[in-house]
């Protein structure tokens, strides 16, 4: 049993707007807390799943409910893995694409896929939704 498996897990939450620079700080603020909590070494997947969710909650789930809720990014370490989150006021699920190959977008969510050990999303009573995804330590 690994001696921090009576710790609390760690919680991490950044509040985010709808404007483009939304992925930039995400990504900045899912870096750093990685480096805090010793999980540098998953820090560049993690971006590049935070950096993607965050782009289709700006762009699909946001604007298209427009009711000016913000959108939310948390980061939850317990022992063994990472997951990493973001909430959007929509209740439309994501989904897994296979685009044409001339098609220029549709390749983010198969990109998380790629990279995590597991993803999904889950619904948040009466605010939306959250799309998760966990990566697990090493």
């Amino acid at each position: 049993m690994p001696s921090d498996w009576w710790d609390s897990p760690a919680v991490a939450a950044c509040p985010l707007s709808l404007s483009a620079q939304s992925g930039r700080t995400a990504r900045r603020f899912t870096r750093s807390t990685l480096r805090e909590w010793g999980l540098a070494s998953l820090a560049d997947d993690a971006e590049a799943i935070v950096g993607e969710f965050v782009a289709n909650a700006v762009s699909h789930a946001a604007r298209a409910v427009g009711s000016g809720q913000p959108i939310g990014l948390r980061l939850l370490r317990r022992t063994g893995e990472v997951m990493c989150a973001v909430l959007d006021p929509s209740d439309r699920a994501p989904v897994l694409k296979v685009p044409d190959r001339i098609e220029e977008t549709g390749r983010g969510l198969q990109m998380v896929d790629a990279l995590s050990d597991v993803w999904g999303w889950s619904p948040v009573t009466g605010r939306g939704k959250a799309v998760w995804a966990i990566l697990f330590c090493a």
